[in-house]
């Protein structure tokens, strides 16, 4: 059958959960395994069944991409879908746009030779939307330079009266100048703040949700030594219910919390990162692309399309993510898409020939197949607009 089954990439980093992913594809290890990759990106090129790689499919038969989407992403698949086990809070991240990854990739070439760390890891933009498969707790975007300012006199009252205060003008200086502060002022804020949140009576969860104060806790037991811990009441604090989705365009600094989800994105690993980590940090080139403004967060919207699956608004023209619901539903002449089975199973037909996925399993779809696919449970699935 034209459909192939595909298996994915899993990356075991350190904040992930070790149990959500295992239970939808199984292969427990007892550790972390954080993200499943189903896609082509060179960090984690999903396998075909009986095939290789799926980057060399889909590079060596147009009939995937279909010959428009072929010419214009050059014969690669320009999305990258994830599966997302949260247990801790990811650093603190921005993503480029096209043009500044063009640049930055261009730019640290002679780097990237000599084997030096670098900002960029390819040249392309990374937008991506996240959606809900357990309660999700992040944190996208800042908020208000007032209200940041209100919730930190009433939080760290010392270090707001000595520091924090003539720091904040805008939202920026006071960002730029938390990381350039002396080790000891850092300290003392650090301390300060976790000595009102010990003494605070705000509960950390509200339900199966995070607080503000919460997030601030889990971050200062993972960092006791990060500013970033301070960052929970500089952002916004979205919570995404089960089947929610929420956009991510580039240069909002954004971090996920807890909880379990779908990630779709431009195919691109390009990640910033400004404070909650351990690993590099290049805050000039974070701040050359990063939005200061305050943001308000919207979710995605969600309709029905025209085979009768729910279509979520997608932040980028080259990628999108619909869901599908027990039914069966006739296709005609869809772009390429990968689908992903959470619960029960998705049967497919096409010119004679069926196949069947299972809860769990994977499958890159051809551009212009016309296909029957009955569903028993329910399935993701992430595809490439039309050219």
């Amino acid at each position: 059958m034209e459909i192939r089954r595909i298996k994915g990439v899993v990356k075991d980093y350190a904040w992930g959960n070790s149990d959500f992913i295992p239970s939808l594809i199984g292969g427990a290890t007892g550790g972390p395994q954080a993200e499943l990759w189903l896609g082509t990106h060179p960090s984690g090129d999903a396998e075909v069944e009986g095939n290789g790689h799926l980057s060399a499919l889909i590079h060596d038969d147009k009939s995937f991409l279909g010959d428009r989407n072929w010419e214009k992403y050059g014969g690669r698949l320009p999305l990258l879908m994830k599966v997302l086990a949260i247990e801790k809070p990811l650093s603190l991240q921005c993503h480029p746009n096209k043009e500044q990854a063009e640049k930055g990739w261009k730019r640290e070439a002679e780097d990237r030779k000599k084997g030096l760390a670098v900002s960029y890891q390819d040249d392309n933009e990374k937008c991506e939307m996240i959606l809900a498969l357990s309660p999700i707790t992040a944190m996208c975007g800042f908020r208000d330079i007032e209200v940041i300012k209100a919730d930190l006199a009433a939080v760290v009252p010392g270090a707001f009266a000595r520091t924090l205060r003539a720091l904040a003008t805008d939202i920026e200086n006071l960002f730029m100048s938390l990381f350039s502060l002396p080790e000891e002022e850092k300290e003392a804020i650090l301390k300060e703040l976790k000595a009102s949140l010990e003494s605070s009576s705000e509960p950390s969860w509200e339900g199966l949700f995070l607080t503000r104060c919460g997030i601030s806790r889990e971050c200062l037991v993972e960092y006791p030594d990060d500013i970033g811990c301070i960052f929970p009441y500089l952002m916004n604090v979205v919570h995404l219910q089960i089947g929610e989705a929420m956009p991510i365009v580039p240069g909002t600094l954004h971090a996920y919390v807890f909880g379990n989800g779908i990630e779709v994105m431009n195919d691109s690993d390009n990640v910033l990162r400004g404070g909650l980590t351990k690993k590099r940090m290049d805050l000039p080139e974070l701040r050359s692309i990063m939005h200061f403004s305050s943001l308000n967060v919207e979710k995605c919207t969600a309709s029905k399309d025209g085979f009768g699956r729910v279509r979520f608004s997608s932040p980028s023209p080259d990628f999108s993510l619909l869901a599908v619901s027990s039914g069966t539903y006739e296709i005609k002449k869809d772009p390429i898409a990968i689908i992903l089975v959470t619960e029960g199973c998705v049967r497919f037909s096409s010119k004679g020939e069926s196949l069947v996925l299972d809860k769990g399993e994977a499958a890159v779809i051809p551009a212009g197949l016309e296909y029957t696919m009955t569903v028993r449970g329910s399935a993701y699935i992430s595809e490439v607009p039309d050219a």
